[in-house]
């Protein structure tokens, strides 16, 4: 099994070459995925509406994500406070799927997909870091015009995120340049998925 983590600031396109690699062959691990899913453990659920309050909940009486992101992202204490819930439960998770894909003697390519990889200790049992960049004007604009946020909003999600990737500098890294060019992202990240396999096999001949 070779572990490559995909990772990048928000809105630069680490889910979209994600899921460009499953389509390819890799297992996906996609944390966002998984973390939506802790958010319905009564547990999490319960820790959640005690620091933030009911006004978090929809009609059905579930987390309601947007709700959660508009005020966790107006303020970083915040933000820190939901990152301190989720964290050990979602890294986890992951690490459980891991293990239980090792010990399946799984042979392939496994991705990780996760924007806060660089503040998890699980970083380190990665293979290889794949890191997504795009220019910060690329993306507050995607998150403007595409996503629907304002200006405003955009700006501290951003910036939510940048302290995490400021002094991130993987030893064993590949970087996917986004320039707004979906072709040219497609075909970047293909050229690193050469490398990816290539790699995976060089670790699987180092095991026989």
């Amino acid at each position: 099994m070779f572990l490559v983590g995909i990772t990048g600031p928000i809105a630069a396109g680490k889910t979209t070459v994600a899921k460009l690699y499953h389509e390819v062959g890799a297992y996906l691990l996609d944390a966002d995925k998984i973390g939506h899913q802790l958010l319905e453990e009564p547990e999490i659920k319960q820790k959640i509406v005690e620091t933030f309050g009911e006004e978090v909940l929809d009609s059905e009486g579930k987390i309601d994500r947007k709700k959660l992101g508009a005020i966790v992202f107006e303020d970083a204490e915040k933000l820190e406070k939901l990152n301190q819930i989720m964290e050990k439960p979602l890294v986890s998770a992951l690490r459980e799927k891991i293990i239980e894909l090792d010990e399946y003697g799984y042979p392939g390519i496994v991705i990780v997909d996760a924007a806060l990889l660089p503040k998890w200790d699980l970083v380190k049992a990665m293979d290889l870091v794949v890191l997504i960049d795009a220019p910060r004007w690329q993306r507050l604009n995607r998150l403007v015009r595409q996503l629907g946020y304002t200006q405003e909003e955009a700006e501290r999600r951003i910036e939510a995120q940048e302290e995490i990737f400021k002094n991130f500098h993987p030893k064993k890294a590949i970087v996917v340049k986004n320039n707004g060019d979906m072709f040219e992202l497609k075909t970047n990240a293909l050229s690193a998925w050469l490398q990816i396999r290539e790699l995976a096999r060089q670790k699987a001949q180092r095991k026989k």
